[in-house]
């Protein structure tokens, strides 16, 4: 694919880095021409100098030859500006990052995505689901949405006390739980294995499943006894992603928000309905001790400081909590934090970023991209073509390779667990997880 990057920022590198991993064609727009030599030192990229709202520097970047736009710069009038020139020149993707919660669907009379903008994305707002994510299953190795909500992708580990250890699928005493979701892929040390009713589930094995959240849900408590939910989560920071964490999570589970300035304080305490906002310094033992720290809690640090973030983990951790996680603006000291392990996750708005788009881009049509950040698998994506050979056949009749495996089947919306006995019907949506080596079979089969 030819793409065009405007933002030549942290999250227009972080997507860049990727796309270019992948052998994607692309092209970086910015107005500041250092930002643009630093991004062509490290990246391969074409470099093209200029406001990424001008015509005149569209023109030049050739957006009318490419397949996908992404707009990644701080400003919201120039992410969408150039979306909807990109829009009436014909591109078929187009990606607007915005800050402005306003945009997101606020008013159906300005509805960007009426207006051709495919996915309008803010970046806190993604970072916050992540972490929302992996509140609810802690221990979760990889959780994120899919096709706008309907379908979840997790991955957890076999550990000594899961009912799953030592057991094929078809053993498990929780046959409901089982035929809920699909295990799609077990990553077993560096090998890929795809499953099947005669796998055997082993210890240290990381299962990675789909299905609808609640079933998801679900099935992780049942799998993995040993971790247990969180009581109560502290959010240290009451800016814009604290306030989004909290309203996610504060009707599942007990949310205390520390925020020091006392009008941002005020604001989130008229917005939250169930959250105790404290007007207090995460960093001070009293106000962790207000907040009512203990051993089943998580504590999320959030502020825009990351030093400060880190001590505040360290800080909960020396109070017992039971789970830490800080956000990391500087991307480049994410894998420093995450190899020191000074808390137990980190997220980073600009990451979040992109691994959202590249979801999205990913599910958005039939192709083989890599899916799971951590497993060497691929997902393919195939709308049944009406009068294919395919059409009304059962699942269990297709002859699929043994290194693939149907994961879900999505018919009008509603989300379907593959069994055997589904017959597939034209217009079905079928996501299949594959190892890459047989890609090619299964477009031969399926398109």
């Amino acid at each position: 694919m030819r793409i065009v990057i405007i933002g030549a920022g942290n999250a227009g590198r972080q997507l860049a880095r990727r796309l270019c991993a992948e052998k994607h064609s692309v092209v970086m727009v910015d107005a500041n021409p250092q930002a643009l030599a630093e991004a062509e030192a490290s990246l391969d990229i074409l470099p093209v100098c200029g406001q990424g709202s001008n015509p005149a520097v569209l023109e030049e970047a050739q957006v009318d030859k490419s397949d996908l736009l992404i707009a990644v710069t701080d400003s919201d009038e120039v992410n969408i500006l150039a979306c909807l020139l990109a829009h009436a020149a014909g591109v078929e993707g187009k990606v607007a990052r915005v800050t402005n919660p306003g945009f997101l669907g606020g008013s159906p009379h300005y509805d960007l995505r009426k207006m051709g903008i495919d996915l309008v994305i803010n970046q806190k707002q993604e970072c916050a689901r992540e972490v929302y994510n992996m509140l609810q299953m802690p221990g979760a190795h990889e959780a994120f949405d899919l096709f706008e909500g309907k379908v979840m992708v997790a991955g957890f580990g076999i550990s000594a006390v899961s009912p799953l250890l030592d057991r094929t699928p078809a053993e498990c005493d929780r046959l409901d739980l089982i035929q809920s979701v699909r295990v799609i892929a077990i990553r077993r040390g560096e090998e890929l294995v795809v499953p099947h009713g005669d796998t055997l589930f082993m210890r240290n094995d990381i299962v990675y499943l789909i299905g609808q959240r609640a079933d998801i849900a679900n099935f992780f408590k049942w799998v993995c006894p040993d971790i247990e939910p969180f009581r109560k989560v502290i959010i240290a920071g009451g800016g814009d992603l604290g306030l989004m964490l909290a309203k996610f999570i504060e009707n599942d589970v007990e949310c205390v928000l520390l925020e020091q300035s006392e009008e941002r304080a005020r604001h989130c305490s008229a917005v939250l309905d169930r959250t105790l906002v404290l007007r207090a310094d995460a960093l001070t033992e009293s106000a962790l001790e207000e907040s009512g720290l203990n051993d089943r809690t998580a504590f999320v640090a959030l502020t825009g400081d990351d030093e400060g973030n880190i001590m505040n983990c360290l800080m909960a951790q020396k109070m017992g909590a039971a789970f830490t996680t800080t956000q990391i603006t500087r991307t480049d000291f994410v894998p420093v934090v995450e190899s020191l392990y000074l808390v137990n996750r980190v997220v980073s708005p600009y990451i979040s970023t992109t691994n959202a788009i590249l979801h999205w881009l990913r599910s958005k049509k039939v192709r083989a991209a890599s899916l799971l950040h951590n497993l060497p698998g691929e997902l393919l994506d195939i709308v049944i073509e009406p009068g294919h050979a395919i059409d009304g056949l059962p699942i269990r009749d297709i002859k699929m390779p043994s290194t693939a495996i149907i994961a879900t089947v999505i018919r009008d919306g509603d989300v379907l667990t593959a069994t055997g006995d589904l017959v597939l019907q034209a217009k079905d949506r079928v996501l299949i997880f594959t190892h890459p080596d047989a890609v090619k079979r299964i477009k031969g089969i399926f398109l």
